[in-house]
């Protein structure tokens, strides 16, 4: 099987996810959203593999989602990594969930979101 064209890290454990955190958010749709995403095969368009994952270690940046494109490089051997931290709205899923599927650079509406994490 290909690599992915993207690889998406949904961070679910202390505080990405939790109500405990972020009582006003709607962490179950947010999820569900994202995980429909799934489709490393790429039957319905870019081959996505959706991971949800314990965590992050960006808590202060809950609810986090890590973008991995491995599509900037044709080599595809180590993919450009973006950050999103706050992801809290609707509105930020669903662009999240849009430029995913469309590519290209990181829309207007998630440059607010971008920040560069611990681990890349």
């Amino acid at each position: 099987m290909a690599l992915p064209e993207r690889d998406i890290l949904l961070c679910r454990d202390c505080c990405c996810g939790t109500t405990k955190k972020h009582p006003d958010v709607d962490h179950s749709t947010q999820r569900d959203e994202i995980e429909a995403l799934d489709d490393p095969a790429g039957r319905r368009g870019p081959r996505v593999r959706v991971r949800v994952v314990d965590c992050l270690d960006e808590c202060d940046r809950s609810n986090v989602v890590l973008v991995r494109d491995f599509t900037w490089n044709p080599n595809g051997r180590r993919p450009k990594d973006f950050w999103l931290g706050g992801v809290l709205s609707g509105a930020a899923t669903d662009a999240v969930v849009e430029w995913v599927r469309e590519g290209g650079p990181v829309p207007a509406s998630l440059q607010r979101h971008l920040f560069r994490g611990k681990r890349g």
